[in-house]
């Protein structure tokens, strides 16, 4: 199994791994700092809903968003993702980039336009039929206008995404749009508008950040001073296969709301949405620090650096590893205290279901991008197969699980389908590209994580010493991990992040030195 590359840390090679990690790292660093902010502003939002709304009609928000996200889903046709490859894709030929542009932005035009009105049309017959709820059906009304919004938000993101600029992203999506839902909503909840207020808030929140983002993109992506060449049938024949991938990932996501709808209660749904975004965020952590990993793979598949890739993705997933870290050790050690402390002791029964669901997120970390990678090496027809597998698995164990074992079951269906889906991505793109993210380098810090997390959470069960224990847990691990992480190219990538920032970065030269000491002769190279 190789290292992460580490043989193969001077010359070219290492030059060409560490420009195209720097690029990736860039990116990242712009987005993981955004996604703070983002994080931040939605934690604050799900608090003030979990607070300021009864059990009940927190449940009937996240239900009608829900439902709203799904119209959105389908409009898009899977153009996100698509033109995120069809950019570097065409790039070299200026008529037929800007002819994405145009064909994207046109084609979502319509189709999100239509998939709002027809949820405004259908709002009393989805909220009666599927959810047993009338009242559902004016927040659904509500949460359709703004559909179109959202559709060409994520198209233009994406437009810039493929260009290789995370800062649409970063700037619209992880500043803008939560600072203004959280705003937005909170003040509309204090006002005394409920459930409606709350989803009010949302949707004026997209209708703004979707504007923006347009007019981020229209800046962002170079001035083509050419003739569009025709794109529609092209982008539409490579996105609309993402379109299943991308319904069948919102189906895993969400199924589990779907089959606690059916089967539960409101204030379960309630719970499991608090434990499911909490666990979450290690899939902030995969989208932020490998935010341009896709279409940095696209341009070297073009150029045939499949070592390149290889080392590339290695080396992000162990990145990735090491930024989860101390995510798992809080969240699984001590769920009960999160919980409680952020939104309250009634939703404390999310608590098992957050540790079930801890363990599939990190997993997922360790796995790597791989279905996202698949999709920016242009195996979209892999990844559809990959995530009708996943479903099955979901929606089979969810059927079993959940009338016995409630949230927790919810939970379990969750993580076991994470982890088919993971194998089977990671198989896939090692046997037709080459690619795995296994190496020493990753297995260091993700066994000294699982290590510490189990005996932290065995230690608060003994001693009820919550704060204490997570003091030194945390204190302890992280440094560990990512000492343990490093490895000689790591120097390379650390002297191109300093020449593309002009930042003194002699102390991370300095540990890196440390954890390796031929790694002084791979910067002296360098220089």
């Amino acid at each position: 199994m190789s290292d992460g590359g580490g043989n193969d840390a001077g010359g070219n090679d290492g030059d060409g791994v560490a420009d195209s990690l720097a690029t990736v790292v860039s990116g990242g660093v712009l987005v993981s700092a955004s996604k703070f902010v983002a994080l931040g502003f939605g934690f604050l939002t799900q608090v003030a809903m979990a607070r300021l709304l009864t059990e009940a009609a927190y449940g009937d928000v996240v239900l009608a968003l829900t439902v709203v996200n799904v119209a959105t889903l389908v409009a898009k046709l899977g153009m996100d993702d698509g033109v995120m490859r069809e950019i570097p894709h065409h790039e070299d030929t200026p008529a037929k980039a800007r002819g994405v542009v145009r064909a994207s932005v046109g084609v979502g035009t319509v189709s999100g336009l239509l998939a709002g009105a027809a949820v405004f049309a259908l709002a009393p017959t989805i909220a009666t039929r599927a959810f047993h709820d009338p009242s559902l059906a004016v927040l659904l009304r509500i949460a359709a206008v703004g559909v179109p919004f959202s559709v060409l938000g994520s198209i233009a993101v994406s437009l810039a995404r493929g260009a290789r600029d995370a800062r649409a992203h970063a700037y619209v999506n992880q500043l803008l749009r939560p600072a203004a839902r959280f705003g937005l909503i909170a003040a509309l909840v204090v006002a005394g508008a409920g459930a409606a207020g709350a989803v009010a808030g949302q949707t004026a929140a997209i209708a703004l950040a979707g504007v923006a983002a347009l007019w981020f993109a229209r800046r962002t992506l170079p001035d083509f001073d050419v003739a569009p060449t025709p794109m529609y049938r092209s982008v539409l024949a490579f996105s609309l296969p993402l379109a299943l991938f991308q319904s069948m990932g919102f189906l895993v996501a969400n199924v589990d709301i779907y089959m606690l709808g059916y089967f539960g209660s409101k204030a379960g749904i309630g719970a499991y949405n608090i434990a499911f975004q909490l666990a979450n965020l290690f899939s902030a952590v995969l989208v932020t620090v490998g935010f341009l990993l896709p279409p940095v793979l696209t341009r070297l598949q073009e150029q045939g650096e499949r070592a390149e890739m290889r080392r590339t993705y290695q080396a992000m997933t162990k990145w990735m590893v090491v930024a989860g870290v101390p995510l798992f050790v809080v969240l699984f050690a001590f769920p009960e205290s999160v919980i409680g402390l952020a939104f309250g002791d009634s939703y404390r029964d999310g608590a098992t279901a957050l540790r079930i669901l801890v363990v599939g997120n990190f997993l997922a970390v360790l796995f790597g991008l791989n279905a996202r990678s698949l999709v920016g090496l242009g195996a979209n027809r892999v990844v559809n197969y990959v995530l009708v597998a996943q479903t099955g698995v979901n929606v089979a164990l969810n059927y079993l699980l959940v009338p016995t074992y409630g949230i927790a079951g919810a939970a379990m269906a969750s993580t076991v389908a994470v982890f088919v889906s993971d194998v089977l991505g990671s198989g896939f793109l090692y046997s037709r590209f080459g690619l795995h993210p296994f190496t020493r380098a990753v297995f260091r810090p993700a066994t000294w994580t699982l290590a510490v997390g189990f005996g932290a959470a065995a230690a608060t069960a003994s001693t009820g010493l919550s704060v204490p224990v997570g003091a030194v847990a945390a204190a302890v691990t992280y440094p560990i991990a990512v000492f343990g992480a490093l490895e000689r190219q790591d120097a390379l990538l650390v002297a191109e992040l300093e020449d593309r920032t002009g930042l003194d970065l002699g102390p991370v030269v300095r540990l890196v030195r440390a954890a390796d000491d031929d790694v002084s002769t791979v910067i002296q190279r360098l220089k």
